[in-house]
């Protein structure tokens, strides 16, 4: 390896253990300083790194992540307009109020109220698309435990940008012989295609690993959390997963007063694309649950 190149993957290395944190701590103080120190960055040339990384300024960043992360919370939950504000890092309810309507042009009470009037005028059609994708309606309940995984994140539209990380992490685990004949792999789409703009989305493609694996370039390792899981099983293409989604997060979760965990959902892909054709895919999608 070349100077060059072990420099550059070094430099996505620390960029990488940045957006985990920023991940792991939206609630809390994002200082500039503590965020540079992170990535072992001068602050002087910090902005500038993460503003080419992302597309747009740090804190640019960090608020859309925020406000995005409380979409969430007003559509799938019944946390308190209060609550949400100060769990998503905002000092006061009006700070956040503020800031949720300048950026989506209604107060987080009115997108409350025209979410969930939107979802029981279309009730009928999600219904009739989720049977088309899933198997059962009715999810099987498992607690599952924290999973080591090795993943390669990247930004774009979801179909173009998850099959760039599954080669990215699949050459390395090829490299690594970190294959075994029951590696399982894991999908997660951070970001919701209906309120981010697709060349903000995130996606990580996950190699389930049995032991710790020391970060390298493009390559993260983190833990899936275990826990109380409700999974559906989605039959199809992938294309088709909005449909799952609309039903999990739209209708089966408000209906059964079901309340999340603070983790996030993600995929298990039971068969490959390579060897499958599409209407005969099958993943399961893990909802974390109380």
């Amino acid at each position: 390896m070349n100077v060059s190149s072990s420099t550059q993957k070094y430099h996505v290395e620390r960029i990488n253990k940045v957006v985990q944190f920023i991940n792991n701590h939206l609630g809390e103080n994002l200082d500039l300083q503590t965020l540079a120190s992170v990535g072992n960055y001068s602050t002087y040339h910090f902005h500038r790194i993460m503003r080419a990384h992302f597309g747009e300024s740090l804190g640019a960043y960090i608020v859309r992540l925020r406000l995005e992360t409380a979409v969430s919370l007003l559509r799938f939950s019944e946390v308190s307009i209060s609550d949400i504000a100060f769990k998503v890092g905002y000092e006061s309810p009006s700070s956040f109020n503020k800031a949720f309507k300048k950026r989506f042009g209604v107060s987080p009470n009115e997108y409350r109220q025209n979410n969930s009037s939107l979802v029981r005028k279309e009730s009928s059609k999600i219904l009739f698309r989720a049977m088309e994708s899933l198997k059962n309606l009715t999810p099987k309940i498992k607690q599952v435990k924290t999973t080591k995984v090795i993943y390669s994140q990247m930004l774009g539209d979801y179909h173009k940008s998850a099959s760039k990380a599954w080669e990215v992490v699949c050459d390395f685990a090829k490299k690594r012989r970190l294959f075994g004949f029951k590696t399982e792999f894991i999908g997660i789409s951070h970001d919701d295609p209906k309120v981010t703009e697709s060349e903000k989305l995130r996606y990580d493609a996950c190699i389930v690993v049995t032991k710790d694996i020391e970060p390298e370039g493009e390559i993260g390792f983190k833990e899936i959390p275990g826990g109380k899981y409700a999974v559906f099983t989605h039959k199809g293409a992938y294309e088709n997963f909005s449909d799952t989604y609309d039903y999990i997060f739209g209708k089966w979760i408000p209906e059964n007063n079901i309340e999340l965990r603070d983790v996030q959902s993600f995929e298990k892909y039971l068969n490959s694309p390579d060897k499958t054709k599409p209407e005969k895919l099958l993943t399961e999608i893990y909802v974390p649950i109380h």
